[in-house]
């Protein structure tokens, strides 16, 4: 049984189709986060380009790459994220899209403040 302590806090979500130029800086913009308690899931909507490649040469043991055996669509890549994520929250980030450093950590603190 995994300790409650072990499992990260956040479970990163990035759909991807075709964006082998663009993933690692989405994956790069999560790594650099100030809240680090995380993990990475990719979900490769079954591309035709070097998006696994990319992704798997990126040395972060919170990194999980997932391919899905065909084409499914966006909203199926998200919802497979969902099914094997960890964290007790889920937060999406498209493959052609960056956060900024303290995004994570500011929306903790929102949630925080809530409860």
């Amino acid at each position: 049984m995994i300790a409650t302590s072990d499992l990260p806090l956040i479970s990163v979500v990035i759909p991807t189709y075709n964006r082998a130029e663009l993933i690692c800086r989405a994956i790069d913009s999560v790594l650099d986060q100030s809240y680090q308690n995380l993990e990475i899931i990719v979900v490769d909507d079954y591309s035709q380009d070097n998006t696994a490649d990319m992704v798997k040469g990126i040395d972060d043991c919170r990194i999980q790459y997932h391919c899905h055996p065909n084409n499914q669509g966006g909203s199926a890549a998200r919802n497979t994220g969902i099914k094997l994520a960890r964290g007790r929250y889920i937060a999406f980030l498209d493959s052609d899209d960056i956060w900024l450093p303290q995004k994570l950590a500011l929306q903790l603190g929102a949630i925080a403040e809530r409860a």
